[in-house]
């Protein structure tokens, strides 16, 4: 990865080189166009941190007509849906290729928490995205999130926190209460990054990035280790 702490021509600090982007492979035109509209979407919102893009500079950087927004997606929010679609869809897959590995359930959890991380790395609008969409008021957006992402981790971590409770590496673990405690520690950090930055004096490159992922495993496995207390507090 691209060290983050490089100085732009500028003399701004330049944000890493632009992840790649996971194609679908579109055979025809218009899947095509879909996919550099999609692309673009990633590019411009990776490039300004989540920060809104108009539709209009989007299909200018993926050289297609506006009117190709409402053809493949319907809206911008059908745009940014299926960009979500497409990222979560990534996300997930690479969860059932560790899941397949013959690996204990702490190591499987390990390498998935430094996963978490650089996917924040890879798409560092996606929480933005998530919010946008969870507090739209589109129930058919959120249920179909919840679908495709949520449900699915969720289902996984029921699954591995089940396998190491039962090899003893584990206490009983809520894997919902696990779901919303792994994705909000990994991610704040990346939204509230200035604050790293400007409060802290600190830049988000490899040897923090590095630093971080240990802090945040060593947090996650050593709380849900037998004999740890999960009383609630008086």
């Amino acid at each position: 990865m691209a060290d983050s702490s490089a100085m732009s021509p500028t003399g701004k600090r330049a944000r890493p080189a632009l992840p790649p982007w996971p194609a679908s492979g579109a055979p025809r035109q218009a899947a095509a166009t879909a996919d550099r509209l999609l692309e673009s979407a990633h590019a411009l919102l990776y490039e300004r941190a989540g920060s809104d893009v108009p539709v209009a500079e989007i299909c200018a950087h993926a050289a297609a007509n506006v009117a190709m927004v409402k053809y493949c997606f319907g809206n911008k929010d059908g745009l940014f849906d299926a960009l979500l679609e497409r990222i979560v869809s990534v996300l997930v897959a690479d969860v059932e290729r560790l899941d397949r590995q013959d690996l204990p359930p702490d190591e499987k959890l390990a390498r998935h928490l430094r996963a978490v991380v650089r996917n924040y790395v890879r798409f560092p609008y996606l929480n933005r995205l998530l919010n946008q969409r969870l507090l739209s008021g589109h129930d058919e957006a959120v249920e179909r999130l919840s679908r495709s992402f949520a449900l699915p981790m969720r289902r996984w971590y029921a699954s591995v926190l089940a396998e190491g409770q039962e090899a003893g590496t584990f206490r009983e673990v809520d894997p919902t209460f696990f779901f919303f405690s792994v994705l909000g520690a990994a991610e704040y950090m990346f939204s509230a990054r200035r604050w790293m930055e400007r409060a802290f004096e600190e830049q988000i490159d490899e040897e923090l990035l590095e630093r971080f992922t240990g802090h945040l495993t060593q947090l996650v496995l050593t709380g849900i280790q037998p004999g740890t207390s999960t009383a609630s507090a008086p």
